[in-house]
């Protein structure tokens, strides 16, 4: 096994529903892995700053924040991990907007499916 296989993956969403069907897919791709679900963003922001993840899955639109303004204040903060966003439709523009961001490695339909976890935690 290789040191940088994925262990810890945080998801923030607002929606349990998806929290439910995630958690779901991910332990049964990989039972090993450690999950952090977040509804709420900013609890997320300070769970990451005292935390390691490897990959953080993340909705575009949520009450408190937008997943952009997450991901403003990750970079601010220097906080450093793969990030994918999370989104129920494909946007154009927020593909082109995910390229201002390093962190941005990716976009993920929700809900997610056995195949996609698959290949992003292989």
């Amino acid at each position: 096994m290789s040191s940088d296989k994925i262990k810890t993956v945080v998801i923030v969403d607002d929606d349990k529903v998806q929290h439910m069907i995630n958690r779901k897919i991910l332990l049964r791709s990989s039972p090993d892995l450690q999950l952090q679900f977040f509804e709420n963003p900013l609890k997320a922001l300070e769970w990451l700053a005292t935390n390691q993840a490897d990959l953080l899955l993340l909705d575009i639109n949520m009450p408190e924040m937008k997943g952009w303004e997450f991901l403003e204040i990750l970079e601010s903060k220097a906080i450093e991990l793969d990030v994918k966003m999370l989104t129920s439709s494909m946007d154009v523009d927020d593909v082109e907007k995910s390229k201002k961001y390093r962190l941005v490695s990716g976009f993920l339909i929700k809900p997610l499916n056995k195949n996609e976890v698959e290949v992003l935690l292989n």
